[in-house]
């Protein structure tokens, strides 16, 4: 994950480029600076200000009275960093966006709902024993799956170093030969590794926005070259089903389906959501067809079976969005042409 780099509206950089721009940011970006450690985070600038983000950030995290106690501050590369504390969860923050959490009682409960739906590929693909996650955050997920199944091999590629050790340092990431970090850039990964992966999981986000070279037909072309027969891929998003805010969801989900034969979509559901609210939306993507919700079940059932402490995913599997997804008015999004921004912030 990285923040900082992509600027607003249309996308027009190489694909050759974007290591380079990734490489030379610090050279207009912000300066890493010194970390700082203690004191509190409170008032205004404990809230989470992510113009799109916001209101899903507030139902999930409510900002104590007396702020948050913080930990760590740094101005990375490409974020503005922090990791904060209320007493019963720590949490990641990239400017002023949470990214990830952690029940500090129980390192490796759930924190945010959504991560458990990066568990969806053992349901679409039982026999999955090789995961690659393009993005770290704190390693909810990673560290999650590398507990409750021990014979998958994840391998995570995080393009900040800074990240990488503060999920080592503050979120409990175990450091083992099943559990591998590399630092570089998601796509350039893709492109000098042809190893093939049962499942591929990407969940890269700056505080604003998604990277956008990670978004293109261009790259899950790459993607697609890299999975295994019948694998997987797995794409977490924040956007609306329906309605305005739903451009950018419905934009990418079209350049999924022009990349992929079979896309399902999975949202991530509180009380009361409407399909109008912005919410994290899971694209699962493959060459087969998709297996109906009862089939998924029966395979999540046996899948769990394998462990006693795994994740429950009914309802997630059960929220499964069967509605049509009208396509006509976004633009499939090419290295040429992947206004990723535009379509987000559109109100």
């Amino acid at each position: 994950m990285a923040a900082g780099l992509v600027a607003l509206g249309e996308r027009t950089l190489a694909p050759g480029l974007i290591v380079a721009a990734l490489a030379a940011g610090s050279v207009w970006a912000t300066v890493a600076l010194e970390p700082k450690q203690g004191g509190r985070l409170s008032g205004v600038a404990a809230q989470n200000w992510s113009p799109r983000y916001r209101e899903l950030g507030e139902r999930q995290i409510a900002v104590p009275s007396e702020g948050f106690e913080l930990l760590y501050s740094k101005n990375t590369r490409y974020h503005g960093l922090t990791v904060v504390e209320d007493g019963e969860s720590r949490h990641l923050r990239f400017e002023s966006s949470f990214q990830s959490g952690m029940y500090l009682d129980d390192p490796f409960r759930t924190r945010y709902e959504y991560t458990d739906f990066l568990e969806l590929p053992l349901a679409y693909r039982p026999e999955t024993r090789r995961i690659l996650f393009i993005g770290l955050g704190g390693g909810s997920a990673q560290k999650r799956l590398w507990r409750d199944f021990p014979e998958l091999d994840l391998e995570v590629v995080e393009l900040d170093p800074v990240v990488r050790d503060v999920a080592y340092r503050f979120f409990r990431l175990p450091r083992s030969p099943r559990l591998r970090v590399s630092v570089e850039d998601g796509r350039r990964f893709l492109q000098r590794n042809d190893e093939r992966w049962d499942a591929i999981v990407i969940d890269a986000y700056f505080s604003d926005s998604i990277p956008f070279h990670l978004t293109t037909m261009e790259f899950l072309d790459l993607v697609r070259s890299r999975l295994k027969p019948g694998g997987v891929v797995a794409s977490n998003l924040i956007g609306s089903l329906t309605g305005d805010g739903s451009k950018l969801f419905r934009s990418m989900y079209k350049t999924y389906r022009a990349a992929f034969p079979t896309v399902t979509v999975h949202p991530v559901r509180d009380a009361g959501y409407t399909d109008e609210e912005p919410t994290n939306l899971i694209l699962i993507a493959g060459e087969g067809a998709a297996p109906g919700k009862d089939v998924l079940l029966e395979r999540w059932r046996a899948v769990r079976a394998r462990s006693r402490e795994s994740v429950d995913l009914t309802k997630a599997i059960r929220d499964r969005y069967e509605a049509a997804v009208p396509t006509r008015d976004v633009p499939v999004l090419t290295d040429d042409y992947a206004p990723t921004d535009a379509l987000l912030f559109v109100d």
